[in-house]
């Protein structure tokens, strides 16, 4: 039932938007009585806290290990976009109302579930791109074009996938962050004097 529930409110929430959807409208959606929405999630912001701070946390625990665990800074960077890809893959309405809630009015409450939760994804998305300067796969002085461009990348991709049904296959990260590198180092190679 609560997962149920879940699904039903995710695809709502990623429709009409968490304010504009009442709990009658998700447990008729979910095909249970209100009483269950009660007994599983407490609220509407309990359900909401369900969907987003609890699975966010879990994949800030997997970029953490990503980082923490490979030895090679690129393959970091892809198992870092590969995470995100996994994560839209999973549960695409889940998603949806993420990226509505990621990119709404930021004093709006069920924002304010989440801010602790994106910081903790930029961390180790930045930990990453410090690995990638120390090892120097990317020069420092383009830490932070490169990091605009990643993160352009990774959210048109799922954009893509969410709103366009484009394919997110599992090789796609490797191609992207190695089509990116490529970019950087030919950059790097024709440098200033050289015209393009």
């Amino acid at each position: 039932m609560a997962r149920q529930l879940a699904r039903a409110a995710a695809r709502l929430f990623a429709r009409r938007g968490f304010e504009a959807t009442s709990t009658r409208e998700i447990v008729e959606e979910a095909g249970v009585a209100k009483p269950t929405l009660y007994y599983h999630f407490g609220s509407k912001e309990g359900l909401a806290r369900a969907l987003l701070v609890e699975p966010l946390e879990e994949l800030s625990r997997k970029l953490e290990r990503i980082v923490e665990t490979a030895g090679d800074p690129v393959v970091a960077l892809e198992g870092i976009m590969a995470a995100h890809f996994a994560f839209c893959r999973e549960d695409p309405d889940r998603s949806r109302f993420f990226l509505a809630v990621a990119f709404g009015p930021p004093e709006a409450e069920v924002a304010l579930l989440t801010e602790c939760r994106k910081g903790a994804l930029e961390k180790w998305t930045e930990a990453a791109f410090g690995r990638c300067v120390e090892s120097g796969v990317l020069a420092a002085e383009d830490r932070e074009t490169f990091a605009t461009m990643y993160r352009g990348l990774l959210f048109m991709s799922v954009i893509e996938h969410l709103y366009h049904d484009k394919p997110l296959g599992e090789d796609r990260a490797r191609v992207l962050v190695a089509g990116l590198l490529r970019g950087f180092e030919g950059a790097r190679r024709s440098g200033p004097d050289h015209p393009r």
